[in-house]
């Protein structure tokens, strides 16, 4: 029996983990994809929303997974069937997307990073040279600020989008790791860079290792005016309706692996701590580079 389990492609900010689900979003009829489930939780507790964290329910005892925790229900509603059309006779491979590090750290001393949870999952991981993403992630986050300047919200509506904490290499290498032990399972592991260089020869790899016929058609996609992946809507970002477009303007405009390459061109002047952060990520990239895809 071919392996049916979600498929989750595990990555850090600005790695070009959005453009990586539009080749699953193209074949609707054989993919359910799942864009980033955990973010709108993670979300809620780092803007204190309790409207949102009271809403969630905890498991029941037939659940697959019946660990009381906040991520328990989402991964609930991967795990189970899902359907084209709600034909039953026609179910859907689940693909998600989300961030290592909000896993990573959600899950630490608890079942949720133990075999019997990590092997109800296909785990996959997408990561990009430092260089590229913290450069990538400090503009996006200072176009956010903009974006809160524009509108005048109050420093006390506020959060920080960049940080050292928040890069997230790190974590993605030690949550690969972990599964890696865990589950002792093979682990498709892809450097963006060979992604867009070389996207047929990856994809149809990566499709290989977690069990997925490749398509022709993954390649290519039509632009959209915006991607609205979010089954659940994300909590209150203060002040920022636009958001979304703000993150994923490259990824919403693409049409092509290819075409990532001529993003974000336009250099600005970095201050001196966006280097060093780039400096902290650089062993945790090179780590990775050892066990990648390679063609």
């Amino acid at each position: 029996m071919t392996d049916q389990r979600p498929i989750i492609l595990w990555a850090h900010p600005r790695s070009r983990s959005t453009v990586f689900e539009r080749p699953f979003l193209q074949l609707n009829q054989e993919f359910y994809v799942v864009h980033e489930p955990l973010v709108p939780i993670r979300v809620a507790h780092y803007t204190k929303n309790e409207k949102i964290l009271n809403k969630i329910q905890p498991p029941n005892p037939t659940d697959p997974i019946t660990f009381p925790h906040h991520f328990t229900p989402t991964l609930n509603e991967i795990i189970k069937p899902h359907y084209y059309n709600g034909d039953q006779t026609k179910p859907l491979r689940v693909f998600v997307k989300d961030f290592a590090r909000v896993y990573f750290n959600e899950s630490k001393g608890n079942p949720l990073q133990s075999k019997e949870v990590l092997s109800k999952f296909k785990h996959t991981f997408l990561f990009r040279n430092p260089e590229q993403s913290v450069k990538s992630y400090y503009k996006a986050a200072n176009a956010s600020n903009k974006a809160w300047d524009e509108v005048n919200a109050p420093n006390s509506k506020r959060f920080e989008f960049f940080s050292a904490e928040l890069i997230g290499l790190k974590e993605l290498r030690d949550f690969y790791d972990l599964i890696k032990n865990v589950t002792g399972e093979e682990i498709a592991l892809v450097d963006s860079d060979d992604l867009v260089q070389e996207p047929e020869k990856i994809l149809r790899k990566y499709c290989e290792m977690v069990g997925v016929e490749f398509k022709i058609e993954m390649l290519e996609w039509k632009a959209e005016e915006e991607l609205r992946f979010w089954d659940v809507t994300l909590p209150d970002i203060h002040y920022l309706p636009d958001l979304y477009k703000i993150w994923h303007k490259n990824a919403i405009k693409h049409t092509g692996f290819n075409e990532t390459k001529k993003e974000e061109k336009e250099e600005i002047e970095y201050p001196q701590y966006v280097y060093d952060i780039i400096a902290e990520n650089k062993p945790h990239y090179e780590y990775l580079l050892q066990y990648k895809i390679n063609i």
